[in-house]
């Protein structure tokens, strides 16, 4: 069923906000472009960029009920905590609750302070700034970490973002003793009868 007008609209504005993720020298052009796409051109690049999501639905409760893939580093009754897409600093990450709310509650500070610790512990940040956001009218939080050299989001490739999945989760870098070996059992010889 061909989206409505009042769809494609909202779709526009919801895509329109996600500007900052791209360089500043090309939110203009990409602006005009989403601007001048009819009903059609919407709905094909909704399929072809597999954003469903987009079709009325919070991309976060998308998220948060598993129906969009994402990087999990940490998961609570009420939370989840994704890895950002496009990162400013390694770690970047979102603390999204897993109801639609349009303010964070302080039940959050638990798992903000275990995702913190987390990136603290294996990237040693200069310091974590914490960010109250909302978008698309879901609350979350952004952690970022910083280590001094960032300067802008960058799109993260699947495999960065695979692998630093793995080493968040990682547990603590603990040495694993090697197992004793087995002793070895050496054939002895049998050696021919000694005549006196």
């Amino acid at each position: 069923m061909p989206i409505t007008n009042e769809e494609a609209s909202k779709i526009k504005e919801h895509l329109l906000t996600q500007l900052d993720n791209f360089p500043e020298d090309k939110r203009s052009q990409i602006a005009d472009q989403i601007n001048s796409m009819t009903n059609e051109q919407i709905e094909t690049f909704i399929k072809q960029n597999n954003l469903t999501h987009l079709g009325g639905q919070c991309i976060f409760c998308s998220i948060a009920a598993n129906k969009t893939p994402s990087y999990k580093i940490a998961e609570d009754k009420n939370y989840i905590a994704i890895l950002e897409l496009n990162p400013l600093s390694k770690g970047h990450s979102l603390i999204i609750p897993k109801e639609h709310l349009d303010k964070i509650p302080e039940s959050s500070k638990l798992i903000t302070q275990e995702v913190s610790k987390k990136l603290q512990d294996k990237f040693s940040p200069n310091e974590i700034k914490i960010n109250e956001l909302k978008i698309m009218n879901h609350a979350l939080l952004e952690i970022i970490p910083i280590y001094g050299d960032e300067t802008q989001k960058k799109q993260a490739s699947e495999e960065e973002l695979e692998s630093l999945q793995k080493e968040i989760l990682k547990a603590k870098d603990i040495e694993i003793p090697e197992k004793p070996k087995e002793p070895k059992i050496e054939e002895i010889p049998i050696l021919p009868p000694r005549i006196p």
